[in-house]
């Protein structure tokens, strides 16, 4: 599996954040748990992956626990360290798998959730193509969600309904890893089970609306939430309280 070009990437991390963390690949994925504030026996778990700018630390520097424990204080929270070298070498599923994820399985946890911004959302929804029903759901904020070339095929089919990705390929490369992520949002248009398990927000001013209209169109209207804002943190934060309340509501508390 050849990794994506660093150049991609980084041309994306910095048209979304003016500066980023780019991290260390050869590293375990950095965490930082931060517990519920009304602690429970069996609480469930959330997992925040950065956006193009973040890192563990940032997350945490910007309340991102905070905005969660306002909506579902019973929730344990970790933040994570994802950084775009992750996605460069691409080793970030895998990462997340070993890193992350099995760890706390280990520790007991039975639902977890995966969150992620911008980059993060699109590691998010990478995850659940190679780890399928591995999450209890997806929290995505803003989802970078590929190249206009990519997006102006899916418009010109007439939307991801009617879109036809073709056949799977063997392996994920740098030339249809942004087709195979589309090819996850198309079958959650065909199967309403697994889109009642996927949130999705954007801010009406973020440069990303339009593919994330797009995608929206493949989930329950009511998982899909469009706030006043941009790309930025402000838009995430609010939203996410106000996302979070919504699958805490809809799991029954």
């Amino acid at each position: 599996m050849r990794p994506l070009p660093i150049t991609l990437l980084c041309t994306a991390a910095v048209a979304l954040a003016g500066c980023f963390s780019v991290g260390n690949a050869r590293q375990p994925i950095p965490t930082i748990a931060v517990p519920a504030v009304e602690p429970t026996p069996h609480p469930p778990l959330l997992v925040v992956l950065p956006g193009a700018g973040s890192n563990a630390q940032d997350l945490k520097d910007h309340d991102v626990h905070g905005a969660i424990h306002r909506a579902w204080p019973q929730i344990d929270v970790l933040l994570t360290g994802a950084t775009i070298a992750y996605y460069s070498r691409q080793v970030l599923v895998q990462r997340v798998e070993q890193d992350v994820l099995a760890p706390a399985r280990q520790q007991g946890y039975k639902e977890i959730w995966l969150a992620g911004a911008s980059i993060g959302g699109m590691g998010a929804i990478s995850y659940e193509r190679q780890h399928p029903h591995q999450v209890a759901g997806l929290l995505l904020f803003a989802p970078w969600l590929g190249s206009d070339e990519i997006l102006e095929e899916i418009r010109a089919a007439g939307g991801v309904k009617r879109w036809e990705p073709g056949p799977i390929p063997a392996e994920i490369t740098r030339d249809n890893y942004e087709r195979e992520m589309w090819r996850v949002i198309k079958g959650w248009s065909t199967n309403p089970k697994e889109a009642k398990r996927i949130w999705l927000v954007c801010g009406s001013g973020d440069k990303l609306i339009e593919a994330n209209r797009m995608a929206a169109e493949a989930l329950p209207k009511s998982h899909y939430l469009e706030v006043d804002g941009a790309h930025d943190w402000d838009t995430w934060l609010s939203s996410a309280e106000m996302v979070v309340a919504k699958v805490r509501g809809e799991r029954g508390g």
